[in-house]
């Protein structure tokens, strides 16, 4: 029988956490378990859910979703597929929101499997072999610690689907990838992608754990707005990874996330997290300087940026105190953050050139 259950493996914390699950049905020691973490996804959780259930798989999975107090109907179809399938899924929630990063870590601590497979509440897989193929790939490759593949993009607001993306990008995918390679990939496409996307990414339980504990500041802080590049990063420095050229999971944007807002500033905070986090590796990493160069004027940018937006003139005049020469558009900003005048004229000129949608999407 499915219940309410403390799971003494998870930290609690304050957050009155609980699990739901039955015991009775799941399997004792699932090889493979997938995460899952979910807030608002009303509308594409059970497509995410499914995904995993169709899996065709010659070895037991679990199916761990991390629900964060949804505001919508989430919790409500979450559990009644957890009735459905108590000998896959397990739910870990709880009475009050905890945020994306303690949502994190209570599913990972949660997690039984020797590897760890992630899907966000609003992506799918769509290959019914995807685990199979990855598995198999990692128990014949122990030097191997993360396994990953191309993905479709469907964009909500178009109804488009672009299949294929990494191909259809033309992205190189560099065989023994190194954590230089990572940082120089990224430049070559344009701060935002390397290839290795959440939904298509499995890795050994115990690197993991590993990498969390040798930098709990990193992975378990809450500091950085972003939670998967650091992973990505430094499983990189400790093993192999590998690419399928296949697309297996499909990553669904939507019009408001972590990643994607219809406001602004939201937009520029979680560039601004982005960026210092690569700083962050790149120091961690003792990376050449022109790699730092670039990053720093790249998080300066997000600042100035961010100062003409919530018209902080304080945060445009230290930016101004470090800066050698601006250029037209950087001094509009600048003066934007301090005078609503320029501030308005600025904003004219970029509805006028389109850039400010432009700045909405972070694919295109």
């Amino acid at each position: 029988m499915t219940e309410w259950i403390d799971n003494p493996s998870i930290d609690f914390e304050t957050s009155l956490c609980t699990e739901i699950s039955d015991l009775s049905v799941l399997s004792k020691i699932p090889l493979v378990s997938v995460f899952m973490i979910t807030y608002n996804h009303s509308p594409y959780i059970a497509q995410a859910i499914e995904g995993v259930l169709q899996q065709e798989t010659c070895f037991p999975i679990e199916l761990i979703i991390g629900e964060d107090c949804s505001k919508d109907r989430t919790r409500e179809i979450v559990l009644d597929f957890q009735q459905k399938y108590p000998g896959v899924i397990r739910v870990i929630t709880s009475w009050k929101n905890v945020g994306a990063h303690k949502n994190m870590s209570r599913v990972r601590k949660a997690c039984r499997g020797k590897y760890i497979a992630f899907c966000e509440g609003d992506d799918y897989w769509h290959d019914q072999y995807k685990l199979k193929k990855q598995v198999d790939y990692l128990e014949n490759h122990p030097e191997c610690g993360l396994v990953y593949s191309s993905y479709d993009i469907h964009k909500v607001k178009d109804n488009k689907t672009i299949k294929d993306f990494i191909r259809y990008r033309k992205w190189e995918i560099i065989e023994n990838l190194k954590v230089s390679d990572y940082f120089v990939t990224l430049e070559k496409t344009g701060g935002r992608r390397v290839g290795i996307l959440t939904c298509t990414v499995i890795i050994r339980k115990n690197l993991y754990e590993k990498i969390v504990e040798l930098d709990p500041y990193l992975h378990n802080s809450g500091h950085f707005l972003m939670a998967d590049t650091q992973i990505w990063v430094d499983m990189i420095n400790i093993s192999s990874v590998y690419f399928i050229p296949e697309s297996m999971a499909t990553h669904i944007i939507t019009n408001e996330s972590a990643t994607r807002s219809k406001d602004i500033k939201n937009i520029l905070r979680f560039q601004l997290s982005s960026a210092e986090i690569m700083i962050y590796l790149c120091d961690k990493y003792n990376l050449p300087p022109d790699i730092r160069s670039k990053l720093k004027k790249n998080r300066n940018g997000c600042l100035l940026r961010l100062a003409y937006y919530t018209r902080n003139a304080d945060l445009a005049e230290d930016l101004r105190k470090t800066k050698d020469s601006w250029n037209y558009s950087e001094w509009l900003m600048y003066y934007g953050a301090k005078n609503i005048l320029f501030h308005n004229i600025y904003s004219v000129a970029c509805a006028f050139k389109n850039t400010l949608s432009k700045e909405h999407d972070e694919w295109q």
